[in-house]
């Protein structure tokens, strides 16, 4: 089961009220009822492609399991791991649901699994390269800010 019309409709939406905007150099659509973010022409270093605030992003301080996790003494992505796994099982009641209910129920192509080569060729230039080449060369991960 893919992403439906009305599910990215939600997540625009959520999207807007969250204050997280987006160039017109870009669109999100669906495709074969996945996800995809497409630009539309060309984009060069240092084009602002999006608006994201803080307040936005699902973290382990803005979930409402923060005390949970902070109390087992969990860190890194298996707290934030928990984190996701608590915001999903509130389903609508979580603040992130719009952006959640897009997520893959089973193995998504995530960065943390990629090869370095995979690492370098799509990632090089951003916060998440350096995080996720980390993660690859090193025994343990890498405490992104």
């Amino acid at each position: 089961m893919g992403i439906s019309n009305r599910q990215m409709r939600a997540f625009k939406r959520w999207m807007n009220h969250h204050s997280i905007h987006y160039s017109d150099a870009i669109d999100i659509l669906i495709h074969q009822h996945q996800v995809y973010v497409q630009a539309l022409y060309n984009i060069h270093e240092g084009d602002l492609i999006a608006t994201i605030p803080k307040h936005s992003c699902l973290t382990v301080k803005s979930s409402g399991a923060c005390d949970l996790i902070e109390g087992f003494g969990l860190e890194g992505y298996m707290a934030l791991s928990v984190a996701l796994m608590y915001e999903k099982s509130l389903g609508q009641l979580s603040p992130w649901f719009g952006y959640l209910q897009l997520l893959p129920h089973s193995n998504p192509d995530v960065p943390l699994l990629w090869s370095v080569d995979e690492i370098d060729q799509l990632l090089l230039g951003t916060e998440l390269h350096k995080c996720a080449f980390f993660s690859q060369t090193h025994a343990f991960f890498a405490p992104c800010a």
